[in-house]
């Protein structure tokens, strides 16, 4: 049996829990590949005109998903307790029913962590009947989805991106096949399909079982810039939709993500807050923020966001209240499918320069400088 995963929204977040799941009850995941221009087209095309680009997005790599026995749209209602997840979330799969390409069925399950660990697996076994497997299969899937996901988010450090998080997980279970094996066949289905998630060039060795590989530690340079990219992780790791925004950034400055921000540290930065916020995606975001505001390590600040996005029309401005208050260089960037890479290059390099002269200049001040009060032109 095989299960479409659409690469986009909850598969940037959530991905690791649902391969390790399927794994264990023996069904293979077959993604849709990486983003391109014509899956933003059959995105745009059978989505509705109100939706946020993420979605439309979604909406194209479902159509993208071929030769598959069941396209799964999860409805994430909530990941944590006291949490929603974004209401567009809620929507899926009802509203994307329409991209879905005829003749698949589509596989769904509601998850509401909100209402605790019995509720969720008694969700994912009803399921099971559907998938042909027993209550038992079910909850040694769970565990072992948790399991992944906690090798996951547990690999998200500063060395790390997406994508190379996730080809770790393959190495948790990897078994090597006997020397006589050829070498087109010596990894399981699971290590072929994180290697085709490839985004950015990356080879494992082939003498080296994946086990034993180590990643390099990367050492900050002190005298570059360090700016802080906080947004959605479908919009921060999503390479087509936002431009190689993160590439084109990590070759000017270090980067600081949300990901790259412990929970107990973002529970701390949110203390200030008059009312909790409760969408799951808003609160780290606003954490994370938070404390990049206040730390004097990180020079700027960019807020990357998409058109329409009702969450972050109020998070982006109580941020930026923030970035005012403690004087943090700061700038919102507003994806939509129109985005162009000149405009972008643009904003993005007179940012930095600005945050580069600040650094070089703060605290300086002439004493041959004309005087400003009331009465000068230059206040």
């Amino acid at each position: 049996m095989k299960i479409g995963f659409p690469r986009a929204l909850y598969y940037f977040d959530y991905f690791p829990f649902w391969a390790g799941f399927f794994h264990q009850l023996d069904i293979e995941v077959v993604t849709s590949p990486p983003t391109h221009r014509r899956i933003m087209e059959l995105g745009l095309k059978s989505a509705s005109d109100e939706t946020c680009l993420p979605l439309k997005l979604l909406a194209g790599h479902i159509q993208a998903l071929r030769e598959v026995d069941w396209i799964f749209l999860p409805r994430m209602v909530s990941v944590e307790a006291d949490t929603y997840t974004c209401p567009k979330f809620l929507g899926i799969p009802e509203s994307l029913l329409s991209a879905v390409p005829a003749g698949i069925p589509v596989l769904t399950v509601t998850l509401n962590w909100r209402k605790g660990q019995r509720q969720v697996l008694k969700d994912l076994t009803e399921m099971a009947g559907q998938l042909g497997k027993s209550k038992a299969d079910i909850r040694k899937a769970f565990a072992e989805g948790q399991k992944w996901q906690k090798r996951f988010q547990d690999a998200r450090g500063r060395e790390w991106n997406f994508e190379e998080s996730i080809r770790e997980i393959a190495s948790a279970n990897y078994s090597p096949k006997p020397q006589n094996t050829p070498v087109s066949t010596q990894r399981t289905w699971k290590e072929r399909m994180f290697g085709k998630m490839t985004v950015i060039p990356y080879t494992l060795p082939t003498d080296v079982p994946l086990a034993k590989t180590v990643k390099p530690k990367v050492v900050l340079d002190s005298d570059r810039l360090r700016i802080a990219l906080v947004g959605h992780s479908y919009l921060t790791q999503e390479t087509y939709a936002n431009l190689n925004l993160l590439r084109k950034l990590r070759q000017k400055a270090e980067v600081e993500l949300v990901q790259h921000v412990e929970q107990e540290e973002i529970e701390t930065n949110l203390l200030g807050l008059r009312k909790k916020l409760f969408w799951s995606h808003s609160k780290d975001i606003y954490g994370a923020g938070n404390k990049f505001v206040t730390d004097p390590e990180v020079h700027g600040i960019i807020y990357l966001t998409c058109f329409g996005c009702g969450t972050d029309s109020m998070v982006q401005e109580l941020l930026s209240r923030k970035a005012r208050q403690h004087h943090k260089p700061y700038m919102v960037i507003t994806l939509d499918e129109h985005s162009g890479e000149a405009g972008l290059i643009t904003r993005l390099e007179a940012f930095l320069d600005m945050v580069e002269r600040r650094r070089i200049h703060e605290g300086y001040v002439s004493t041959h400088g004309e005087r400003l009060d009331s009465h000068s032109n230059t206040l």
